[in-house]
């Protein structure tokens, strides 16, 4: 596969290889891909995470839980 990079993208990839960080573009290249896999699965655990404790909330009594037309409130007459 070949990639033609211009811009900021190469100089932020020039930038790591002058900077030690990788050897070469395709490296470069290749840590920023998982540089970005692992943050977005952070993300995605921590997303998870607040799911489940507001589920165990609901659970416990410690959160309400409203049906739309409560949550519309005074709105809802606007919703067919």
């Amino acid at each position: 596969m070949n990639v033609v990079l211009r811009g900021k993208v190469r100089d932020v990839l020039e930038s790591m290889v002058t900077g030690g960080y990788a050897n070469t573009l395709s490296e470069a290249i290749r840590l920023a891909i998982i540089s970005f896999g692992r943050e977005r699965l952070n993300e995605t655990e921590l997303v998870n995470k607040k799911l489940e404790r507001i589920d165990l909330q609901i659970k416990q009594g410690k959160r309400k839980l409203l049906n739309s037309a409560q949550a519309l409130g005074s709105y809802a007459k606007y919703i067919k």
